[in-house]
């Protein structure tokens, strides 16, 4: 008998543990600093930008306080859930003291074309190194123009992976138009690469246009 009251006395202590333990973390918006505060460990919390996207998610770990409103937290795959997490929607939020990478930063390794924004058909991967170092830096270093008024032939998502940020896409729009877009004497070409958050829109080589097999032989 005493066995038995001592099995269910550590059954119960190891069920009031697990409910414990997976109340998990609590962020509550618009507290701190920041974006947003755990207000039990005093960590302060940002959004990141729309073009930074969680891959997948993983472990639950709690819930983002908007209003009266709920937001599960996720952990990103192999990241540090104590600088990163995701909410169920897959925006990324960072902890103070992290320092978002910028897309050289990101070193990316793949560029994944989707057909639109609304799907997760894949049209292609890209990995090759050349082709992907010669995007990044036309966008990093190149000069954003204003986004014209015309009609494009084809936009696509663009989704860049890296191992150094294994939880986290780069998510950009490409934008292709039919003929050169150009303002005055400037002419800015038919490939764009665009963020929408920061409403930057900067003209890019042909190399995503060939990988589709849109104009020449595709090469990757």
């Amino acid at each position: 008998m005493k066995h038995i009251k001592k099995i269910a006395l550590i059954l119960c202590f190891c069920i009031s543990l697990m409910a414990l333990t997976s109340c998990g973390v609590t962020i509550h918006e618009g507290l701190g600093d920041g974006d947003a505060m755990d207000k039990s460990s005093g960590t302060v919390w940002y959004h990141a930008s729309t073009c930074y996207e969680a891959v997948d998610l993983e472990k639950k770990l709690g819930k983002l306080v908007v209003g009266e409103h709920d937001l599960e937290l996720y952990k990103l795959p192999d990241m540090d859930p104590a600088k990163w997490v995701a909410t169920e929607d897959k925006n990324v939020l960072y902890a103070e003291g992290v320092t978002l990478p910028t897309l050289s930063e990101m070193a990316p390794e793949t560029m994944i074309v989707y057909l639109d924004a609304a799907t997760e058909q894949k049209l292609k991967t890209i990995s090759n190194a050349d082709t992907l170092s010669s995007l990044i830096k036309d966008y990093t270093e190149g000069e954003s123009v204003l986004y014209p008024s015309k009609t494009p032939l084809a936009t696509y998502r663009v989704r860049f992976t890296s191992d150094a940020y294994p939880g986290i896409y780069y998510v950009l729009t490409y934008v292709e138009y039919g003929s050169d877009y150009t303002v005055d004497d400037a002419n800015y070409g038919k490939y764009f690469l665009y963020d929408r958050f920061d409403q930057r829109f900067v003209p890019v080589g042909d190399e995503i246009h060939k990988a589709l097999g849109l104009g020449e032989a595709a090469t990757e």
